[in-house]
């Protein structure tokens, strides 16, 4: 019979194992689809203990793993939940892939997948396809300045019913962050980075802009593989088609920005420092 391990002696002590590869080593603690699962898993754990609140304002936990395919490809997922006091959504974006076209130009795609589950209506899956461009300006300062435009299609379906409606929309982000430190330690661990973007919304099936999200919020970089970010969104919205838009909601964001090889989140948040 022949085994796939075979021991091989040495002139030292112990031995040295050569083995053929296996089916399963894919599935080895060390791998990205291991750490993709395990970051997936402890993201989704803290959701069931939010509690809901007595208002509209959201509360939303975001984990999003990065792993690099190539020098230039990228892998990325969205994994988290948001409650508000009515509803509960359950994120799952993945795959994602960023491609790095030029240290300040990087192309974005996906998906991301919802469910939203409704105390008052009927719960509901949303499938949302994605594709944009994010450009980068660097400067001295290392200030980071960006534009980050997708577009998106929104296919929603009514689990009671299901019967689906769908949308396309484009969002344009322009944003900026900066580090909250001396130069020579801009976007090194254990430092602080404040954050603030615009967005706003083109629905084609309105053809108007709707709606509008302001953000601004604070940064940490624990270390070399892990970033947290907590962001305040103030949204405006139009309450029917051609009236005005108008402050309607807050929200207020954890993000963890993991990443599954060092110097990945450098590469692709702040390219060029």
């Amino acid at each position: 019979m022949k085994f796939p391990m075979q021991l091989k002696p040495t002139g030292s002590a112990g031995s040295i194992i050569d083995h053929q590869p296996l089916a399963t080593d894919h599935c080895r603690p060390n791998s990205p689809w291991s750490s993709f699962l395990l970051v997936l898993l402890a993201g989704l754990a803290v959701c069931p203990p939010i509690s809901r609140g007595a208002d509209s304002d959201l509360y939303q936990l975001n984990v999003n793993p990065y792993h690099p395919i190539t020098d230039q490809l990228s892998m990325f997922g969205n994994f988290g939940c948001a409650e508000n006091s009515d509803s509960m959504k359950y994120r799952f974006g993945w795959p994602g892939l960023i491609y790095r076209v030029e240290p300040w130009l990087q192309l974005w795609g996906g998906l991301d997948s919802y469910y939203t589950a409704n105390d008052n209506s009927a719960d509901t899956l949303e499938l949302r396809p994605f594709a944009g461009v994010k450009v980068f300006y660097h400067n001295q300062a290392k200030i980071l300045l960006y534009n980050f435009t997708r577009y998106e299609y929104r296919a929603v379906e009514n689990v009671d019913t299901h019967d689906w409606s769908n949308y396309s929309r484009i969002r344009s982000r322009f944003g900026l962050e900066a580090p909250l430190t001396s130069r020579a330690r801009a976007w090194e661990a254990k430092t602080f980075y404040l954050l603030t973007d615009v967005e706003p919304f083109y629905r084609f099936d309105t053809d108007e802009w709707d709606p509008v999200r302001l953000r601004g919020g604070l940064g940490y970089i624990l270390n070399d593989r892990v970033r947290i970010e907590f962001i305040y969104t103030a949204e405006f919205t139009r309450s029917s088609p051609g009236s005005s838009l108008a402050y309607a909601d807050n929200a207020f964001e954890l993000n963890f920005k993991i990443a599954l090889s060092k110097g990945v989140l450098g590469q692709l948040f702040n390219p060029g420092d």
